[in-house]
């Protein structure tokens, strides 16, 4: 295919005016269509912004649960133009793209098929639908890819402060933090040898245990704990010294203990909207954290020196068991997604593609039922509900298949980063090599 053949800075040119043309479009439908192409979301942004502008709260603005940092960000909506915001979320797509790029090159891609994953995201017209919707998405995106190239490039006070930010800005990168103290160690990050011999004791005694724990706290892992932390603390403390305990029910303690009745893909969204309002159905609000914090947890730990994977896996699990779940959050992971695709096993062209179609059929039966509820007037809920449990088999399932047959691979070894495709190349180019050479014997 033409496509896969074009430079990295074709694909992004490309990506580039394909955005630019979405937006155009969306400007014109918005001012003749009764259907509106800009998420609702933009528009709780800009009403937030405008709340600033006038020093007043952005939590004046109903529905509006993110950090103030991103009204101040979108406050040229109301001097320059309604649509600015939606720029930025394009230049965040367009790094989110540039870093991904990077990355699978740093760690021994050939530039092409570099180019070719990075166009997974660049190209995706899901993608470029959902940014140049308004949807601020990319940005999270982009916070965590930097985070993640810092911490491969060895910019770690940097990558630590843009960690602190990130979880201050969104909540759920917090859950990243557990891979990314298992890959800080001594050994393989920095590259450091134990002192001493490793004293062998039972594993069923307190010794034992009481050693692992304080060979794991080291002085890098601390330093990243106190940077990132201070940085998340700071701005929490700006923001709560701004808009007071508002700041803080509205951005986080309403994720903790939100119940949402309104139709999503989650597996909990029926018992939710049944039992809205009612008092015991409150328990809802803290249920699904303990199967969700369960396994991203062991995720986190079993794959933390395979980073990106082990971040990858986790938003995977985290979105597929949240208490709810709308296409939005599909974004955080399909940033990661270019960045594992080379390590796994699983025939792409065929099962692959069964996958996909799987993921993509299971919501196009959801988005049907949905349809038949929003613009019908149909009582679908039930029909809803049975179609995003649907969706939550087909995803454990991926989940299962994605976990099963990927090649896990350290990202740093000696205080190096490891190219680890170089060598898949360079095993592949040898073997084809000594191929042809048996064949050149046998005549």
């Amino acid at each position: 295919m033409v496509l896969w053949k074009l430079t990295f800075v074709k694909i992004c040119i490309l990506a580039i005016i394909f955005r630019l043309i979405l937006l155009i479009y969306g400007e014109w439908q918005d001012k003749h269509m009764q259907v509106k192409y800009t998420d609702i979301d933009y528009k709780v942004f800009t009403d937030a912004a405008r709340f600033v502008t006038l020093g007043e709260s952005p939590y004046k603005r109903a529905t509006y649960r993110y950090t103030p940092l991103l009204a101040f960000l979108l406050t040229p909506n109301i001097y320059i133009h309604v649509s600015f915001g939606k720029f930025i979320f394009v230049l965040a797509d367009i790094i989110v793209g540039i870093l991904i790029y990077k990355v699978l090159c740093l760690r021994g891609l050939e530039s092409q098929k570099a180019a070719k994953h990075s166009a997974l995201w660049l190209l995706n017209p899901i993608v470029a639908s959902i940014s140049t919707r308004g949807n601020a998405e990319s940005l999270i995106g982009a916070m965590i890819l930097l985070t993640l190239y810092w911490v491969l490039v060895k910019k770690f006070i940097l990558a630590s402060i843009l960690y602190g930010f990130s979880v201050h800005f969104k909540i759920y990168p917090i859950i990243y933090s557990l891979p990314l103290l298992i890959l800080l160690d001594e050994e393989d990050y920095r590259g450091l040898r134990r002192k001493g011999k490793e004293k062998e004791y039972d594993k069923n005694s307190w010794r034992y245990w009481h050693d692992k724990i304080m060979r794991f706290i080291t002085p890098t892992r601390i330093k990243f704990t106190l940077i990132s932390g201070g940085t998340f603390f700071v701005l929490n403390g700006i923001m709560y010294y701004l808009y007071q305990q508002e700041f803080v029910n509205e951005t986080f303690l309403y994720h903790v203990t939100r119940k949402d009745p309104r139709h999503n893909f989650s597996l909990w969204f029926y018992y939710i909207y049944l039992t809205f309002g009612i008092s015991r159905g409150s328990i809802m609000g803290l249920i699904p954290f303990i199967p969700q914090i369960g396994i991203i947890s062991v995720l986190g730990i079993v794959f933390g020196k395979d980073i990106f994977f082990a971040c990858f896996i986790q938003t995977f699990a985290f979105v597929t068991y949240n208490k709810v779940c709308t296409s939005q959050y599909f974004m955080w992971y399909i940033c990661l997604f270019p960045l594992i695709i080379q390590s796994t096993k699983i025939n792409l062209k065929y099962k692959g593609f069964f996958m996909l179609s799987a993921w993509a059929g299971s919501q196009a039966f959801w988005l049907y039922q949905a349809y038949q509820a929003e613009f019908l007037g149909e009582n679908t809920f039930l029909r809803i509900w049975m179609a995003g449990v649907t969706f939550f088999i087909v995803n454990v399932w991926i989940l299962t298949e994605l976990i099963k047959n990927h090649n896990y691979k350290k990202c740093f070894e000696l205080g190096t980063v490891r190219r680890v495709w170089d060598v898949l190349n360079n095993v592949e180019e040898s073997s084809f090599k000594s191929n042809n050479l048996g064949n050149f014997h046998s005549y």
